[in-house]
């Protein structure tokens, strides 16, 4: 059978080809001692309801916690999302819907994805959308990339107070682009130092400064207009990372003066579950579009004088131009970005600015509870903050045996720091959305200072 592959003459033929006679002596190179030896011992099988039943066993060990009472952010946050988004994102012709390799028998995904791309560019400012990535880490790993290649400069500026896991993928990635990733440290009150940042620009070699907003923290980057500008009076890009959220209360990155705008669209209904999937929302200025990886979707009316969308850009991606590709990710994330395009239809930008202005409020009144808790304080008081925000206790040893009496007690609390920021030893972030009420926040404080007081 030609068209079955592996055969035996092909198996035969590819151990010829590497000098082997056997396809076990592929993995010679794997100690004898964490290899399989014999057969998998797995019980015998099950009738499917006695299956079932074995593995809600299973499940029943896992701490499920009502969303009210989710009070870890860090970059995936718990939203109310509507039944309804649910319930259209499952219907069968959207959820077996992947992405269009055939334009032309896909105008209702196509369709989907330009309304997704439209809502992007107007929450961020920017005028060109791709059609969504893997997640923020992602789409900012592009946007680094982007600038490299638009610039040609070699160095990229990270803050301080960058989202952890953003800095990983960056990183990670950089082992082929080669880009050299330096930080600019915070002075005593958590500020990127501005300073610092001026003497890095002096190089001429920076090709973008990077800026979370809010930070991971949760804090407001104090005069970013200014750091803006720093920025660009250097011929630098400046690429800014946002919470979706944060637009309801204050200008878009476009106003604010980014070149390129990425940010991680999990808050736009899709739950946290577990952390995944997650939707990478990436877009930019009209001049840059060429260097924007991922497709991009357009509308046009001209054949047939009927409205028809089409595939405009996709030739930056390497299923394409393979090494000269902007992009090593030839796919994206089309349910996410079409559950994120269903939710910010049905909240609509009354009901978005409302959500966003709940979460500002929800957040300051339990930290203004929280103040007032002997044995911790807020750390950089004085800096102002979207929905999260971070908590020191005094004595750095009371975190965990807090932290696992509140999971007791059904909260899953804050992200631990002191990991990726040690002079935060003892810090826990905590965030706050549209689910919780004063109620709920004054049982966590109540709760809190039980367990701090244990």
């Amino acid at each position: 059978m030609p068209y079955i592959p592996n055969t035996d003459a092909d198996r035969s033929e590819m151990l010829k080809l590497l000098g082997l006679k056997r396809i076990d002596d592929i993995f010679d190179v794997i100690p004898g001692h964490v290899r399989l030896d014999g057969d998998l011992k797995l019980p015998e099988g099950l009738p499917e309801s006695e299956l079932i039943e074995y593995f809600d066993f299973l499940g029943a060990a896992n701490q499920i916690f009502p969303a009210h009472r989710i009070l870890a952010g860090g970059g995936v946050y718990a939203h109310f999302i509507p039944p309804v988004v649910k319930e259209l994102v499952h219907r069968s012709e959207m959820y077996s819907s992947y992405t269009p390799y055939q334009p032309e028998v896909s105008q209702g995904m196509l369709q989907a994805i330009f309304e997704y791309q439209s809502f992007v560019c107007m929450l961020t400012g920017m005028e060109a959308s791709n059609a969504s990535s893997y997640d923020g880490g992602t789409a900012l790993m592009d946007a680094v990339l982007m600038a490299g290649n638009i610039t040609s400069k070699p160095r990229i500026l990270l803050p301080r107070f960058l989202n952890p896991q953003y800095r990983e993928i960056v990183e990670t990635s950089n082992l082929g682009m080669q880009l050299k990733l330096e930080t600019i440290p915070a002075d005593s009150n958590g500020i990127l130092d501005s300073v610092a940042l001026d003497g890095e620009l002096a190089s001429g070699e920076v090709a973008a400064l990077v800026l979370q907003v809010p930070n991971y923290l949760g804090f407001y980057e104090d005069g970013i207009c200014e750091l803006v500008d720093m920025a660009h009076k250097a011929e630098a890009l400046v690429i800014m990372a946002v919470y979706p959220f944060v637009v309801g209360v204050m200008r878009t990155p476009g106003e604010l003066g980014a070149d390129i705008v990425v940010a991680e669209g999990q808050p736009l209904g899709l739950p946290s579950a577990y952390g995944g999937p997650h939707l990478g929302c990436l877009a930019t200025k009209m001049e840059h579009i060429r260097q924007l990886p991922g497709r991009i979707v357009g509308r046009t009316g001209a054949a047939f004088d009927r409205e028809g969308f089409v595939m405009t850009l996709q030739a930056r991606e390497q299923h394409i131009r393979r090494e000269r590709a902007s992009s090593n990710i030839c796919t994206n994330q089309a349910l996410a970005a079409l559950q994120a395009t269903v939710y910010l239809s049905i909240v609509g930008k009354d009901g978005f600015h409302k959500i966003a202005r709940k979460c500002e409020e929800n957040a300051h009144y339990a930290a203004k509870q929280l103040e007032a808790v002997e044995g911790l304080h807020l750390a950089y008081p004085e800096r102002a903050f979207f929905n999260e925000f971070a908590v020191v206790f005094d004595d750095p040893e009371k975190l965990n045996p807090v932290r696992r009496m509140l999971l007791a007690r059904d909260w899953l609390p804050g992200v631990p720091l002191e990991e990726s920021f040690p002079e935060l030893a003892g810090g826990m972030l905590l965030a706050f959305t549209e689910l919780q009420n004063r109620d709920t926040i004054d049982e966590f404080v109540g709760d809190l200072k039980e367990a701090l007081n244990g």
